[in-house]
């Protein structure tokens, strides 16, 4: 069993589900095995994009899984009350990931139904369909609402409003690949964030990059860069939200070089005497006419 002080002192979260299937505080052993897994999913989507780490299909990061994974420790009768905690691991080793995912995904569900919140970045395109999932179920004859309540986050709800408010969202979060061109600034290297950002000349880019590549991002910082990568696109479809950088070049960029420099490269040298032109072979001295008139515009 699990302590009362280890539920106080590390994260711990309640889900009141409401509705028919929920009367006489009973709950359908299907219908709590998908919320709870859609919720887990989504927990670890969350995850995943907070850590700057592509979500791609086939297995997640054990550290990451580890990291948001939460236990069933109680149920109450009500109105089907369930209890869900973080157990067996120090907070040290992941309770911070878990309180930022959980706490992006209240601001989520707050922004998505229309509470005045923006949207925040870590919602993609995954996490989108999985909370479609999660709330496909909630309707008037079986659950109508879960009620979600934590010990780090305000509280928040899944509910119809919810599932139509996702079913609306157009998916221009649509990730397609991409290469920018621009200026890398601002990086942040903590292994839980991962993020720099790049100014190209219509604005700037929120970048996402993976620790294989973080020594590499860390060398191009201040310099002219090309990055590619997946990006999220916004609902205009011509602007990145996110790019979650794969691959990152430094441009050379062009060096001026004095005149002196020039002319030793080009063994150049003053004219000393107007009879050093006497040497000088007739073709090669009607190409000088020539470029000297053409600057001149023609001119005689």
């Amino acid at each position: 069993m699990t302590s009362v002080d280890s539920l106080e002192n590390g994260f711990n979260a309640t889900l009141h589900a409401s509705g028919p299937a929920t009367d006489g505080g009973r709950i359908p052993l299907a219908e709590l095995a998908r919320v709870a897994s859609e919720l887990q999913a989504t927990l670890e989507r969350l995850a995943l994009s907070i850590n700057g780490t592509l979500i791609t299909a086939g297995r997640r990061p054990r550290e990451i899984v580890d990291a948001v994974r939460l236990d069933f420790v109680g149920f109450e009768p009500g109105s089907a009350v369930l209890k869900v905690a973080r157990t067996g691991q120090s907070a040290i080793t992941g309770d911070s990931l878990l309180e930022e995912s959980f706490k992006a995904l209240a601001e989520g569900i707050k922004a998505i139904q229309g509470h005045g919140h923006a949207i925040p970045r870590e919602f993609t395109p995954q996490v989108i369909n999985g909370l479609r999932s999660l709330t496909g179920g909630i309707g008037a004859r079986g659950i109508t609402r879960i009620r979600v309540t934590s010990s780090t986050t305000s509280e928040f709800e899944f509910n119809a409003e919810l599932r139509t408010a996702l079913r609306e969202i157009e998916l221009s979060l649509v990730e397609s690949e991409a290469t920018v061109v621009g200026r890398l600034q601002m990086g942040d290297f903590s292994p839980a964030s991962l993020l720099c950002r790049i100014d190209t000349y219509a604005g700037s880019i929120q970048c996402a990059f993976g620790s294989e590549i973080r020594d590499r991002v860390l060398d191009c910082m201040d310099q002219l860069v090309t990055a590619t990568g997946v990006a999220e696109m916004q609902p205009d479809g011509s602007t990145i939200r996110m790019l979650r950088v794969s691959e990152i070049e430094p441009i050379a960029s062009a060096t001026s070089r004095t005149l002196a420099q020039l002319t030793a490269d080009q063994a150049v040298h003053p004219l000393k005497s107007i009879d050093n032109l006497a040497t000088i072979p007739l073709e090669e001295a009607e190409e000088f006419l020539a470029a000297i008139a053409s600057a001149r515009g023609g001119d005689e």
